[in-house]
């Protein structure tokens, strides 16, 4: 119930770098978990209470939570990167500021289990995504739809149709991006944030 009236809060205007940081980290990690369990408990049906009490299950189920987090940060921090581009910020500063966040972000996170590597390799590909996304609007369906696929190979059993049920996937990800993106573009105040980011130190 209260997931359901989650979307209808009212969220105070982003004005500030750190207002973005915790807006993109709240609603990424609400969106893959959501979409995973959901996916999960629904593709399991009377198998998913005793699945999700097994310890074992849920230690591979962490890893596509966890997977889902970084790829739907890095999906949200794309899709600003889209709304903040514009002449009054240099592009390579606004790249650089905004892979630093997403890099900050998964910092302040211990790294779970399986990724005792760390994250260097997606914030890595966060920056390359950030320098060679063209100008123009943002596409929060096809970013969604590219991740879910991605999570939906980390899931901890065989779903019955996986053309089928990959698709599933990936539209409740792409529901929850796209709802994002509208909730973003309201809130975003764009000239403020665009003036942190030019006044930052090089």
């Amino acid at each position: 119930m209260l997931s359901f009236f989650k979307a209808f809060l009212p969220r105070p205007k982003v004005r500030t770098l750190a207002a973005l940081q915790q807006l993109v980290e709240d609603e990424a990690s609400y969106l893959a978990q959501r979409s995973v369990i959901d996916f999960s408990r629904n593709e399991l049906g009377s198998l998913s209470a005793q699945a999700f009490d097994d310890p074992r299950f849920q230690a591979k189920l962490a890893v596509s939570r966890w997977e889902g987090f970084a790829l739907t940060l890095a999906d949200m921090i794309t899709l600003a990167h889209a709304l903040l581009q514009g002449p009054a910020v240099p592009r390579a500063r606004l790249d650089s500021c905004l892979g630093n966040l997403y890099a900050t972000i998964l910092a302040a996170h211990p790294p779970p289990e399986h990724r005792s590597q760390g994250w260097d390799a997606e914030i890595a590909a966060l920056r390359e995504r950030l320098a060679s996304r063209p100008d123009g609007p943002a596409n929060p369906q096809a970013y969604a739809e590219a991740t879910g696929a991605t999570v939906f190979a980390t899931l901890p059993f065989a779903p019955r149709d996986p053309i089928e049920n990959r698709m599933v996937l990936s539209n409740a990800f792409a529901f929850g991006l796209i709802a994002f993106y509208d909730r973003l573009r309201r809130l975003l105040v764009v000239a403020p944030v665009r003036d942190e980011i030019a006044a930052e130190p090089r």
